[in-house]
Parts: structure tokens; C-alpha cells; sequence
């Protein structure tokens, strides 16, 4: 009888930046109105902004203070 698992194929290891798994945003008014609202959603967060230099775009952060993200 004939084997029902099939090896999986090679695929090398590609870096993926973690700004693609996160919430991007065009403008820095457009991240803080969302801040914003998370914060009314959910009293227990602080959320903050910050510019991205890897996409160019805003994200959200709950660590205190603007950021900037950098690629290590």
C-alpha cells in the first residue's frame, strides 16, 4: 500500500519584516484616531504612534513614547 504523506518541499528561509504582520496606517492622524479609539474600546491599554522606517507608514505600539522602527 502506497504512502499517503508526501514530503514536503524545501522552502529556504525568507527574513519578513514584522511591519507586515501589523496594522499600517497612510498618515499620523489617521494612527492616533485609532489609538484613540482602542483606548476607549479597551480603558486598560495606552497606545502610542509611531513612524516606520521599513514601510514608511504608522503603526501602533503599547510601549510608551514615539518610536521609531528600525531593521536590525
Amino acid at each position: 500500500m502506497p504512502r499517503r504523506n508526501q514530503t514536503q518541499s524545501y522552502q529556504p528561509f525568507r527574513f519578513v519584516s514584522n511591519c507586515q504582520q501589523k496594522r499600517r496606517f497612510s498618515t499620523e492622524r489617521q494612527a492616533q484616531e485609532s489609538a484613540e479609539y482602542q483606548m476607549l474600546v479597551q480603558s486598560n491599554i495606552t497606545l502610542s504612534v509611531y513612524k516606520c522606517e521599513l514601510c514608511g507608514g504608522w503603526h501602533l505600539t503599547r510601549q510608551a513614547g514615539e518610536q521609531t522602527a528600525k531593521r536590525r
